[in-house]
């Protein structure tokens, strides 16, 4: 027996193969900031660290793994994906003065 499927958007049944996937990763920025040899040379490592050990211990599992990387998944139906094309971040849509 199929699974029956429906748009996460809109709740419409979608047939298996007749719908789209909207992948959504969310991570931290790899990039290391830039650090001089003065800089480094006057840093306290082990204070840092114990700075960052204090923050991350009153975080659950899931604010550490939201801090680092998160990936969410949607199935949407035809008229769901151009929505989602159109406007990736359901931002509101400005309007120019004199538009309706």
């Amino acid at each position: 027996m199929v699974p029956q499927l429906t748009c996460h958007l809109c709740g419409v049944a979608i047939k298996p193969g007749a719908h789209y996937v909207v992948r959504i990763d969310v991570f931290a920025d790899a990039e290391m900031p830039i650090v001089d040899i003065d800089g480094l040379a006057d840093a306290d490592m082990a204070k840092q660290m114990q700075s960052l050990l204090d923050q991350m211990k009153g975080m659950t599992a899931d604010e550490l793994q939201d801090d680092v990387h998160r990936r969410f998944e949607y199935r949407l139906c035809h008229a769901c994906q151009r929505r989602v094309l159109a406007n990736p971040l359901g931002t509101p849509r400005l309007r120019r003065e004199g538009e309706n």
